[in-house]
């Protein structure tokens, strides 16, 4: 170990705002606090408006578990939603819009995987869509909300993530860390101070003179990548060949009169308007390329389209999709958009910062020297950003509408090889290749690729084996299992107000 630094890591300092730096704290505090570790949070001002809303994935409800957070009460303090899934509208034309469900698609049939059979059935006159075989689109597309159970379980995997009103989360996660013993320093401008001989951080120096030290720096500052991108000159591969959108117009609504248990994204002449409910209003997100549209064109768009009454807080932002080279830079790591930002399109990005942080306390330093933790965690991470970036591309790349040119050049444009052997093998044989670090699993793909049109030519032969009659029985017996498993679910607002309602929170 001649010439190595084996001092142990001490003191981590977070140096950020918002999500990031609170989820990071909580992160680091309830996975690292017992070994003696002090975790510090260098605050920068909020950036978040009353009208951001945020939604996640699934894995975020077991992260959330993980740091000892009830869900329900979750909802409660953040007037949040569950959510099934996402609705994805006029990707297709002419075609029905689709759904990317939170669970799988039927159950295997003689220990054979389901999809070779759809595909088979499909072939052979079948005019059932993928998802009706998906208890959660089901249940979604009906208004009704479940938590699994291991009755329902036994169909296939279930899951189910939520909506939530971004100020609010934030005051959660800062005050669960707070109670924790995380410490927080206010901090506005500051200089980064570094070794001369290593590049390493030392510590940053307010305008006041204040400085805070520490001997891992975690990077929470957002976009502006003030550690990594800024002082250590960590360069940006963007994405913009592949995400034409480089602005997002935030505006809030109305609630929705009956709340869906999923959010929706609609693809409209030059971009992509989202829609997020949450208890008492709608989060609009349009995602636009300002070559295309202008600032109020986009506005007014917004609003016919989403047909709901808009509040006067609408707000443009820059949007620039892409990652830094490396995430991890001597003693510096950053997490969440300083890390790389995402189209907002799949709901991603809460996800991201969940991953960077996971894989961060599997691979924290037992010394000050992490050069070997450092080059593992920067390979993790570019791998799994570049596999949603490729689901979100697949999105673009195999949109079906017509006679529209910001809709038209996506459709041409050359996509990345990972993605492409991976529509290639799926149009062959109905087959989802998965690489290291997949954030989306097998049954994401398949509801992507249905969803936008793209149909196998072939299948695995193992379905020949099963006869047709018996096929169909199994079709027919899941198909009655969730029509009478919905039947008994609860309307998603129902359960909302008896266990997670915002109003129901106040007077407890």
């Amino acid at each position: 170990m001649t010439g190595l630094d084996m001092r142990k890591v001490r003191k981590v300092v977070i140096v950020g705002r918002d999500v990031a730096a609170w989820l990071a704290a909580n992160a680091l505090q309830r996975a690292l606090g017992g070994t003696g570790l002090t975790v510090e949070v260098a605050e920068l001002p909020g950036l978040l408006r009353p009208q951001d809303t945020l939604a996640s994935l699934p894995p975020l409800e077991n992260f959330h578990r993980l740091l000892g957070f009830d869900a329900q009460s979750l909802l409660k303090s953040t007037g949040g939603t569950y959510t099934l899934g996402q609705s994805f509208v006029g990707f297709s034309g002419a075609a029905a819009p689709f759904f990317h469900p939170y669970g799988s698609h039927g159950g295997s049939i003689n220990n054979v995987a389901f999809m070779p059979f759809w595909i088979k059935a499909r072939q052979a006159g079948l005019n059932v869509a993928l998802e009706e075989f998906s208890l959660t689109a089901a249940a979604a597309k009906q208004g009704r909300f479940f938590l699994p159970t291991a009755e329902m379980g036994a169909f296939g995997r279930l899951d189910y993530a939520c909506h939530l009103k971004a100020q609010p989360y934030v005051q959660f996660l800062k005050a669960q860390a707070l109670s924790r013993g995380v410490a927080v320093v206010p901090l506005r401008l500051f200089d980064v101070r570094r070794e001369a001989q290593t590049g390493h951080i030392t510590g940053l120096v307010s305008a006041d003179g204040r400085e805070v030290t520490g001997d891992l720096f975690i990077d929470a500052t957002g976009s502006e990548s003030l550690l990594l991108g800024q002082a250590l000159g960590v360069g940006f591969e963007s994405w913009s060949q592949w995400f034409p959108g480089n602005r997002v117009l935030t505006v809030s609504a109305e609630r929705l009169r009956a709340l869906p248990a999923y959010s929706q994204v609609r693809a409209l002449s030059s971009g992509c308007l989202h829609l997020t409910p949450v208890q008492d209003m709608t989060g609009l997100q349009n995602v636009y390329s300002d070559a295309d549209m202008t600032d109020q064109d986009t506005l007014e768009a917004t609003a016919l389209t989403a047909g709901l009454r808009l509040q006067a807080d609408a707000i443009v932002s820059p949007l620039a999709t892409g990652r830094r080279h490396v995430v991890w830079s001597g003693n510096c790591i950053a997490v969440g958009e300083a890390a790389g930002s995402l189209d907002p399109i799949d709901n991603a990005g809460l996800h991201m910062l969940q991953t960077g942080l996971a894989h961060l306390i599997d691979l924290f330093p037992v010394a000050a020297d992490s050069r070997l933790e450092a080059q593992e965690y920067n390979a993790q991470m570019q791998q799994s950003f570049e596999r949603v970036r490729d689901y979100q591309i697949a999105h673009y790349k195999l949109n079906r509408i017509d006679n529209a040119p910001f809709w038209d050049r996506l459709r041409a444009m050359a996509i990345p090889d990972t993605l492409a052997y991976k529509i290639e093998l799926f149009r062959a044989r109905g087959m989802v290749p998965l690489y290291e670090e997949e954030v989306f699993v097998a049954d994401d793909w398949l509801a992507l690729f249905t969803g936008h049109g793209l149909m196998p030519h072939g299948y695995d032969p193992l379905a020949d084996m099963t006869p047709d009659e018996a096929a169909i029985r199994h079709f027919q017996n899941m198909l009655g299992f969730i029509r009478q498993a919905v039947e008994k679910m609860s309307p998603h607002e129902a359960f909302i107000e008896r266990n997670a309602s915002a109003s129901l929170a106040k007077t407890v």
